[in-house]
């Protein structure tokens, strides 16, 4: 990517640490979120894409550790931080919105206060202008009487307005970086398209975004560059144009192929066969080669590298590798 990248995350490693061993669910990832852009991660539950988003933000508990790597947000090592230097970048610096938006808002106390704490404690706004903030946030989100539901407790709102307080709480300090963690899941399709219209003026104010994704349609729309994340690694990266009109490895072609059946009307919808490999007993080489059908002689003993076919365009597949054909 050539434009100046807001968040750098080079060579990660978050493992947890069992008695049946060691599960490398981060394994040595790097990407990279330019300045004003939209960057998804695609690629089926249990690929590694909300532990890379924990482990940006430095929320990864025993038994799991981030074992090693690098994240510079706007050219600063974040995780070399003390944990107390960590809080005070989550929230002004750099956001997240999680996936359950029930667990993750606290049932004893109004939605309101909840959002108005981040602006009281990063910004030492008084109470009065966080409440006007967060009303106008709230508004922003597609939330209605917005000022009423200021006083609603978490309980008292449906799933999808659960939801967007949630975005609301992770935008009020207009951060350098939002990461979002399955953002549209609970909402409809209408208010779906409101909250990425909104994500979109986001990029517009400057805000870098990390979407975390299974739904192809959404960071089709959304993003300008995709990494397709598969067992714990990056198994593809290119902008968003070459990823859906040039896929290179096999699993990007199963996800995509199983989308484009079922709008070509197809009775049997195409898929993967088999599940995502239990992360204790990986092969040696490519993890995709359990379920590959293109997998040949070697494919499961020798690990590929990120091979670029193109500038930009990455592929982790024996099939590119000139050194080691499959």
């Amino acid at each position: 990517m050539a434009e100046q990248a807001m968040l750098q995350v080079r060579h990660l490693c978050t493992s947890f640490f069992t008695e049946k061993g060691e599960i490398r669910a981060v394994d040595d990832v790097s990407l990279e979120v330019p300045a004003g852009k939209i960057v998804g991660i695609v690629g089926e539950s249990g690929c590694g894409k909300s532990m890379t988003a924990r482990s940006v933000m430095g929320l990864v508990k025993a038994p799991g550790k981030v074992k090693s790597g690098e994240i510079l947000l706007d050219g600063r090592d974040i995780a070399a931080l003390s944990e107390h230097e960590r809080c005070a970048v989550r929230g002004s610096e750099i956001s997240m919105i999680f996936q359950e938006p029930m667990t993750s808002l606290n049932p004893v106390v109004r939605v309101g206060r909840q959002v108005e704490e981040a602006l009281i404690l990063h910004e030492h706004v008084k109470r009065h202008e966080a409440e006007e903030r967060a009303a106008e946030i709230f508004e922003a989100v597609g939330i209605p009487d917005a000022r009423k539901r200021l006083r609603a407790w978490p309980h008292q709102l449906s799933g999808g307005l659960r939801q967007r307080v949630l975005i609301a709480m992770a935008m009020i300090c207009r951060p350098k970086l939002l990461i979002a963690d399955e953002p549209t899941t609970a909402l409809d399709v209408t208010v779906e398209a409101q909250i990425l219209r909104l994500m979109k003026k986001l990029c517009e104010s400057g805000t870098s975004i990390l979407l975390i994704s299974h739904n192809l349609g959404v960071i089709a729309q959304v993003c300008d560059y995709v990494y397709v994340m598969y067992a714990g690694r990056i198994v593809e990266q290119a902008d968003t144009f070459t990823l859906f009109d040039h896929p290179c490895h096999p699993y990007t072609k199963g996800l995509l192929d199983s989308v484009s059946s079922l709008r070509s009307g197809a009775r049997i919808l195409d898929t993967i066969p088999g599940v995502v490999p239990n992360l204790l007993h990986l092969p040696a080489g490519c993890s995709f080669s359990l379920r590959c059908g293109c997998c040949g002689e070697g494919c499961a003993d020798l690990l590929p590298g990120l091979i670029e076919t193109e500038p930009g365009h990455r592929v982790r597949c024996h099939l590119f590798d000139k050194e080691e054909p499959a």
